[in-house]
């Protein structure tokens, strides 16, 4: 992690660009977003700038006095050059990699970065810069990332140094290990760990967000999911970030949207050509069984395109391009690690709701309890009612009696997932 030092502190421009409400989103986010310009007048002093993930102008906490001559310090004739967003963008993801914090960049030829490509393609915690003008076509400008606790701990765990830790950040290393620990006790096979990890963010975390958001909030970060039990997107996505990294598989983070609202979620690569969504966020939703419980879900555990696009969108052009289109082994649904765990862990999907539904009731009969099953969407199944109707005429038929909960998730009228929580009398 290398950092940059410079004399005294900066007052910056401010930006959020974690997600706000993903659940109940403000319909508008996204046009909001749109209408923003970020101007860069050609003058040698210092502009502000503030703005939040929904689009509101917004001021930072604590802002310090602008240190002029932090930015004369820098040899400008060394920084790196851009003269087109795309390169400038690839040069951030990659600094965002490798936790550099403070980035001294020199644009050329006119170029002005578009601040919102910087809100969409790379999330950060908070992103501060400030600029001048060098002359009428260039501009030199020094960016600040304060970089999410989860990433901060990851990079700390996979490097062997935690020196530059603070307290907080050294509770969830702590937290982080043995959870870690735990998954690699598990399993030695990383996506039986992916499971561990996921199953364990959904316990610990509970949904939560404050709007307006505040700073530096907790909540917006792995401390806030496993430490607080409370997290938004970003929190949920930093500790999928953190665990998955720390356990060996290469977990990025994506932006996008959800329900027309900025959110944040995760990609997943096991180091091959094929790379996944995963969204705990959307995973640990607190659907209701026949209008009572609350339980987890799978749909977006190694999600493909097809299934994720349902409902999330991203930009095509800021994400991994060996994105799987269909689900695959590694789909928490379609693994064959559901027979290989003796039915035990995974979920199964089938070619209809009602061979799906047969299925529940014969593992019910059986002992079992919790069901997640998949099946082709079916519009007479997709009602609740009717799902478990002919669940409980099923089991009827087979002599089972007790107490039936079911959830049916309908997913873009493409995919059923069934749900059932069964408990004998």
């Amino acid at each position: 992690m290398r950092k940059v030092f410079l004399a005294g502190t900066l007052t910056v421009c401010l930006l959020f660009t974690g997600c706000g409400e993903d659940k109940n989103a403000d319909t508008d986010t996204k046009s909001k977003l749109k209408t923003l310009d970020f101007q860069v007048n050609n003058t040698s002093g210092f502009q502000r700038q503030a703005v939040n993930c929904e689009g509101e102008s917004i001021e930072a906490e604590n802002q310090s006095v602008v240190n002029k001559s932090a930015m004369n310090q820098i040899d400008w004739s060394s920084a790196p050059t851009f003269n087109n967003q795309p390169d400038f963008i690839r040069y951030l993801r990659d600094c965002r990699i490798d936790l550099e914090e403070t980035l001294p960049v020199v644009f050329t030829n006119g170029f002005k970065p578009d601040v919102n490509d910087a809100i969409k393609v790379v999330p950060t915690w908070y992103m501060e810069w400030t600029y001048k003008s060098l002359d009428s076509k260039t501009t030199a400008y020094l960016f600040e990332i304060s970089e999410y606790p989860g990433e901060r701990v990851a990079w700390a765990y996979k490097n062997g140094d935690n020196s530059f830790l603070n307290e907080d950040e050294m509770k969830l290393y702590n937290l982080a290990v043995k959870i870690v620990n735990d998954a690699k006790n598990f399993s030695n096979n990383l996506l039986w760990q992916e499971l561990y990890i996921h199953d364990r963010i959904t316990e610990l975390a509970t949904y939560y967000t404050e709007k307006p958001q505040p700073a530096y909030a907790r909540f917006q970060t792995a401390i806030g999911a496993l430490i607080d039990g409370k997290a938004n997107c970003q929190g949920y996505t930093d500790a999928f970030y953190m665990l998955g990294n720390m356990c060996g598989i290469k977990v990025g983070k994506v932006n996008g949207y959800a329900n027309n609202g900025m959110h944040t979620w995760n990609t997943v690569n096991f180091n091959d050509d094929r790379t996944y969504f995963t969204d705990v966020t959307w995973d640990d939703a607190t659907f209701k069984f026949n209008d009572t419980g609350e339980y987890p879900t799978f749909a977006y555990f190694n999600a493909s395109t097809d299934i994720a696009g349902t409902t999330h969108q991203w930009f095509a052009d800021y994400v991994p391009q060996n994105l799987q289109q269909t689900p695959d082994g590694r789909d928490f649904y379609f693994t064959h690690e559901y027979f290989n765990s003796n039915e035990q862990y995974f979920g199964y999907h089938f070619d209809s709701a009602q061979s799906a539904l047969d299925y529940i009731a014969k593992r019910i009969a059986n002992g079992w309890r919790l069901s997640w099953m998949c099946a082709p969407y079916d519009s007479y199944y997709a009602d609740y009612k009717n799902s478990l109707n002919y669940l409980l005429q099923s089991l009827t038929n087979l002599g089972w009696r007790g107490n039936v909960k079911i959830h049916v998730l309908n997913r873009g009228n493409k995919y059923l997932f069934i749900t059932v929580d069964a408990t004998p009398n």
